[in-house]
């Protein structure tokens, strides 16, 4: 039996691809914008921190409504640490500090979290309390 929340996952697999298809292209097309290397781990990094998200964020929304909310604020913050300990790992750990890797980062980081707030406004607008 498929998920009823199935689509946002689809919908996060989409997004993940053709960022990175579009990272990829852009690559190629100007070698000297960013690092070859960095598209597919920084996309592939959100893309997991966001599944993360989605799957506390779903588990809680079945149950009342006091824990819906609390698995809602649990998802956000979960996802703000993770993506803390991403940037530490990703800025001092790998020594990726070029302007081109930030902006990058920072671009990336603002996609995915717009998608997962858009996500769970849609969800919690539809859901009947």
């Amino acid at each position: 039996m498929a998920s009823p929340y199935a689509r946002h996952y689809h919908f996060l697999s989409l997004i993940t691809l053709f960022t990175w298809a579009a990272l990829f292209l852009t690559g190629k097309l100007f070698p000297t914008l960013f690092p070859a290397h960095l598209p597919l781990p920084l996309v592939a990094g959100f893309a997991f921190i966001s599944l993360t998200a989605f799957l506390i964020f779903f588990s809680g929304l079945k149950k009342d409504y006091e824990r819906s909310m609390f698995h809602t604020l649990m998802a956000l913050g979960f996802k703000m640490l993770l993506s803390f300990v991403f940037a530490l790992l990703f800025f001092l750990i790998f020594k990726n500090r070029e302007t081109a890797s930030v902006i990058l980062f920072f671009v990336l980081y603002l996609e995915f979290t717009l998608f997962v707030i858009l996500t769970f406004v849609s969800v919690l607008k539809n859901k009947s309390v």
